[in-house]
Parts: C-alpha cells; structure tokens; sequence
C-alpha cells in the first residue's frame, strides 16, 4: 500500500470494514474476531481515533506480536500484514471472513455492526448464526443487481454529501468502505444495503421496500383520498414521504423580526415525523417480503407502521432506553448521513417535540409483528377569516392550476400569461404563501432552481369558498 491509499483510506473514518488503533494492545483482539465474524475488515495500527497518525515506528516485533493476538483467538485466525511504503508509523492488518465462526477472543465473542466491535453473550451469538438469513439480511449480497446496470451515482454523491464527507476513494471502493459492496471474482456485488440506498430501482430486488402512503378521508380506513407508493432508494424515499405529508397536513410559516427567512411550522413537528420515518425504515423486518412501510394519515392522527415487533429481548418499556438493531448495517449508513443516532434516544426527541408543540405523548400499538407509532393531530377548526377573503383572478388561477400536482415558478407565470419577475412573484404568489394558501416543496432552500409550489388544504377549501 502506498501513502496515497492510506490517506484515501483513513480520510473515509471508520466503518464496517475499517478500524484505527493507536497502538497494539490486548483489545485488538476483538477486533480482529469482530472482522472475522462478520465480512471481514482492515485495522489501521498506528492512527488514532481521529484519523491521525502517530509518530512509534512499528517493525517485526510488533508484526510477531499482532500475529500472536490472531492466533490466540478462538479457533485461531491467519492475518496479513501489510506496510505502507516511506510509511514506517502505519501497519495495515487485514482480517478476512472467517470460515469457521463464531470466533471469540479472550474477553468474548464480537461482532461488527457499523463502525463498531460489539460483544455478543454465548447464547446470542449462536442464535444469530443460527438465524443466518435474518442476521445477515442487510449484509447479504444479491448478485442480481449488476453494479454497471443499476448503481446510481447521484445517491452515492447524496451520501458524501449529507456525511459531510469528501469522496476521495473510486466509486466501487468508497461503497467496498462504507460496508455496502463486497468484490466476487474481483466484480463488484452490491449487498441489501447497497442495492437500498445507492441502486436505481431497489423494488426490483426488494420489492417489501417499498413505502405506500395514504391520506384517509375522516377518521377510518375506508376512502382514500389521495395515495403515493414510494419505490426509489432510501434518500428519496424520505425526501418523496415528506412531500406528501406536506400537502397532506397543515404547514405555515413564522416570520420572525430582523430575519430574512421564514421558518416551517408543521402541525405536528416536522423532526418528530422524520424520527419516525427513519425508524421504520432502520429497524423494520426486511426478510418477509409482502410487507411493506405504511404512511398515513387520518382527519386525527398520523401513523407510522412497519414489519417486524421489538427485537427478542426488548419490551415496550424499554422503549427510549435501551438501543437494539435488527439492520446494523442499515442504521450504520443513517448514522453517518447524521439521519439516525445509535443511542436509542429516538423515542425521547420525538415526545420533547410533540411536548414542544403542545401535542400529546407518540402513541405504540406493538405485536410479535408489526410496530406503529401513532401522532395525534390538533383539532383544527377555521373559521373564514382565517382564509383569504377575496381572492384576485390571478391568485384563484394559480390554486387552480397547482391544486393537482407541483407547478414551478416558470410555468406558473406561463400560465398566467404574464411575465416571471421578481414584481409579479411579490405580487401574486408570495401572498398565497405568506398567507399558507401555497406552499413549497423545498422549503429550507426558497431560491432552489428545483422549486415547485403546490396547493395547500387551505388553499383548496379557499378555492372551494370563491
């Protein structure tokens, strides 16, 4: 390995394949066990936790001894050792799948789930490979979806980007180092992971990922008034969840003195419902397939329901206090997107938001099989003044014209037959806006060259009232 390869590496963090170590002591041994019992990994000897590489030389000596950790392990383990070129600080230890796991070091068995060695008690490692389908759902490969055919570049790019992180690594090996892709026969193979986030079509594969959302008129499951199935990767799956619930629940926004942008006031938190998107899609059961992520919202309440009950073990109770993952690696990728914490606080920020709003506590209808959360919506009642007056013959041709779906701001004014200038914008749609008649699909970026406004609930009973 080269100085340049060590950096692409080390500038990537931490992951499912990857660890740093500042020095060799008796702790590496989990890790190796953690790599071994799972799909294999690299340790990095000699760079700390922030990426830093420290200044011991590390000769023969300390490759005997990290050699003798390996073979201690249970059954005993071959390492390769590998050096960095003009890079004497730096020992790569590189740590295949083992073929005869479990493996355990002298402190216990470990397995990796993200960027973490965690321990597993006797019993719970045996019943994980005993159940090596559900264990290994979001890390088992499909070689069905063609990496040429099917990767998409613009969810990878999505990822650097939410990471905050810069992709430094070729497309294949960021995706290799972030847990998503294993190489067979030197071809690279998407995981489950892999094909849910970062593949163009993952229902092809996956077909239980999908998400159905439905708005119900009144209070029960009976007519539906409008409904979206979801089928694209995870990153767009939320983005798309939260543009129907946008035109599906009271959204205003809050002007506040000395500042030049306005905020989105959700009728129930905004971060709240994202807490229970990302959940569903964190920890349900993917391995029934015929199920799949239910959005839905009704005249009182708004429901989240996925496949699979609390992980054996786990009570309602233990509901925001203890962490359980049933996706390791699924979570893994919301963690470092910053979409998702790993400290099972979830439950918590979503009742001190709803606690915020004035909204009462999430609610949980919980069976051996299907998990909801439940959000209770405020009782509105309008009153006419509450609603535009009068409407001018451009503004009712505007709800009208994007009562059905998203318009942009160029085909609205081509609509409208007028010129699209910042004088008519001030004019006739921002008092639609201001006013919670209209709203926008990418409210946190108003100037967006992607911008659509669409009709609100209160801008079709405006409409219906003129």
């Amino acid at each position: 390995m080269d100085k340049i390869q060590l950096q692409a590496l080390i500038s990537q963090g931490e992951g499912l394949h990857l660890e740093f170590k500042e020095a060799i002591n008796s702790s590496l041994s989990k890790e190796i066990v953690a790599f071994a019992n799972t799909k294999g990994g690299k340790v990095l000897i000699g760079v700390d936790d922030d990426g830093n590489i420290k200044s011991k030389t590390l000769g023969n000596d300390d490759k005997s001894k990290i050699q003798n950790i390996a073979r201690d392990c249970d059954p005993s383990l071959d390492v390769e050792i590998e050096t960095v070129d003009n890079e004497p600080h730096v020992l790569v230890v590189n740590v295949k799948s083992g073929a005869n796991k479990p493996y355990r070091c002298t402190s216990g068995f470990y397995i990796r789930e993200g960027a973490s060695s965690n321990k597993r008690t006797t019993d719970e490692i045996r019943g994980m490979f005993e159940d090596a389908e559900r264990f290994a759902f979001d890390d088992k490969l499909c070689p069905k979806a063609d990496f040429d055919t099917y990767f998409e570049a613009k969810s990878l790019s999505r990822f650097f980007a939410e990471s905050k992180k810069e992709q430094v690594l070729s497309d294949v090996d960021s995706l290799h180092n972030i847990g998503v892709l294993e190489f067979v026969d030197e071809k690279p193979v998407f995981n489950n992971t892999g094909v849910l986030f970062f593949t163009k079509d993952p229902t092809r594969f996956l077909s239980q990922s999908l998400i159905q959302c439905a708005r119900y008129k009144g209070t029960e499951k009976i007519d539906i008034e409008d409904q979206k199935d979801l089928d694209s990767d995870v990153f767009t799956n939320i983005d798309e969840a939260f543009t129907f619930l946008r035109r599906s629940l009271d959204v205003a926004f809050k002007f506040e003195s000395g500042k030049p942008t306005r905020t989105e006031v959700w009728e129930i938190p905004y971060q709240a419902l994202k807490e229970a998107l990302v959940n569903a899609i964190a920890h349900r059961d993917y391995v029934k397939r015929g199920t799949h992520i239910q959005v839905e919202v009704f005249d009182d309440r708004v429901s989240f329901t996925n496949f699979g009950g609390l992980l054996s073990g786990m009570t309602p109770d233990d509901l925001g206090k203890r962490s359980a993952h049933r996706n390791p690696n699924i979570v893994n990728i919301l963690h470092r997107t910053d979409y998702i914490e790993k400290m099972g606080t979830g439950i918590l920020r979503i009742n001190n938001e709803l606690k915020e709003a004035g909204l009462p506590k999430a609610e949980f209808d919980i069976n051996d099989h299907w998990f909801t959360i439940i959000f209770k919506r405020k009782k509105v009642s309008r009153i006419k003044s509450e609603v535009k007056e009068k409407l001018s013959k451009n503004e009712k041709a505007i709800l009208s014209f994007c009562a059905d779906e998203p318009k942009s701001r160029v085909d609205i004014f081509e609509e409208l037959g007028i010129s699209n200038e910042t004088r008519n914008f001030n004019r006739h749609l921002m008092p639609l806006i201001e006013s919670s008649l209209v709203s926008m699909t990418i409210p946190d970026k108003p100037r967006s060259r992607n911008q659509k406004y669409y009709t609100t609930d209160l801008g079709l009973e405006a409409l219906s009232n003129h």
